[in-house]
């Protein structure tokens, strides 16, 4: 290989080199959902966490909120498995390598026919604060359909479902 080849081939690897380091790779993102209940929590049986680009719309939550109901949404930054709700209670559910910048976190909670009961959407960058980024959830028109008001409690405690397996 010639000097000017190896010259050259080193000004690449070092662009390169710099461009890595400029836009960054992303960290992993510790998750953590906020149920809006313990019977909420026991109700549900699995859930999802999308990431989304929202560029310069900060108010693009009622949008993916409603096309994560509806079964539409992609995570186009990252996305989680369908994971058993109490490993995220345990801590257990991360994202690897989202990009820094403030991104959509759309966090859905399904049944166990899929359906979903509860949702929450964050706006964030998780890298300002530290500890895992808490995404609220609220009640679905189909949790409050299927248990309205003043329906009974179920009969298994948080810690009996996930240490137990009870539904």
């Amino acid at each position: 290989m010639s000097r000017n080849t190896r010259h050259l081939l080193g000004r690449i690897f070092g662009a390169a080199c710099a461009l890595l380091l400029v836009a960054g790779c992303g960290e992993t993102v510790p998750l953590a959902l906020a149920f809006p209940s313990s019977e909420a929590f026991v109700r549900s049986a699995n859930a999802r966490v999308y990431v989304v680009d929202v560029g310069d719309d900060l108010g693009v939550c009622p949008t993916l909120l409603m096309r994560a109901e509806l079964g539409t949404l992609v995570g186009d930054v990252a996305q989680t498995d369908l994971r058993p709700v109490c490993d995220f209670r345990a801590g257990a559910v991360q994202l690897p390598d989202v990009p820094q910048g403030v991104h959509a976190y759309v966090a859905i909670a399904t049944n166990e026919a899929g359906q979903v009961l509860l949702s929450g959407c964050r706006i964030a960058d998780p890298y300002v604060d530290d500890g895992p980024l808490e995404i609220t959830l609220s009640t679905t028109e189909r949790y409050r359909s299927t248990f309205p008001a003043g329906s009974a409690s179920p009969m298994c405690s948080v810690e009996d479902k996930c240490v137990r397996s009870c539904r």
